[in-house]
């Protein structure tokens, strides 16, 4: 139904065909492959793309679908969202300082509780007195780890390093790692995670592994964080590999 002028001018605020290009190139996947995963035809997607055409919810939720996002991150009306979010320290405390409990000997402090999608997230680390290393664990994407307090021990592979007070790390996290305090006391870091977009298929893995394998204390906030892939879990079949075209 042709819907007014009026009507397409306010829906157009929302960006829905932006927003469609910026997730099927993010994945660098073609109109034609995008036309193969949703039934939809690569003109009319083009159309879409180009703010030719409003598509319809049912048209919306097949790409939602491919994307694994929701109907909702296509109705967030760009002119409006906020792009600088400020956690502040009594809005932590409120929301209980939504503390994590990672199951490999250390906690996690998110340090930004700001709304919408980020890039990387940043945490305050807290690893407990000298003791056993915690057990190696891996995930997609890279980390930085600063020291602010104690002395850390951290095996990356076969390497162990350690790093000082005021000593920083950056490294890529799909080799597995550990961490351990070198000292009587609490050992305390600032730690940024930054990770790709994952398509579907391993965000239905990472989910099967939360399940069987996650440990999270009764006193804990639940929160999202980086799925931790514990080293025993067996390795993707050549088939459930993604492809870099998002197939």
């Amino acid at each position: 139904m042709p819907i007014s002028e009026a009507l397409r001018a306010e829906l157009g605020q929302y960006l829905i065909g932006p927003k469609l290009r910026a997730l099927r190139l993010r994945r660098s996947m073609g109109l034609t492959q995008l036309g193969q995963r949703t039934g939809l035809s690569p003109a009319l997607l083009s159309k879409i793309e180009n703010g030719k055409l409003v598509p319809t919810i049912p048209t919306l939720l097949r790409m939602a679908r491919v994307f694994d996002v929701t109907l909702d991150y296509f109705f967030q009306n760009e002119h409006r969202r906020r792009i600088i979010a400020v956690t502040r320290q009594q809005e932590r405390e409120k929301a209980g300082e939504e503390r994590l409990g990672t199951g490999e000997g250390f906690q996690l402090l998110r340090l930004d509780l700001g709304p919408g999608e980020r890039k990387f997230h940043a945490y305050l680390a807290a690893f407990p007195q000298a003791g056993e290393a915690g057990r190696g664990h891996m995930h997609q994407g890279f980390e930085f780890v600063h020291v602010l307090a104690g002395r850390l021990e951290l095996v990356i592979g076969s390497d162990v390093t350690v790093l000082e007070t005021g000593d920083s790390i950056y490294f890529d996290s799909n080799l597995r790692h550990g961490y351990r305090s070198l000292e009587d006391k609490v050992c305390t870091a600032f730690m940024v995670l930054a990770y790709p977009e994952r398509n579907l298929t391993e965000r239905r893995m990472d989910n099967l592994t939360a399940l069987h394998g996650a440990r999270k204390p009764a006193a804990m906030v639940p929160v999202t964080p980086p799925v931790v892939v514990p080293v025993s879990e067996p390795p993707l079949s050549e088939k459930d590999t993604p492809t870099a075209n998002g197939g």
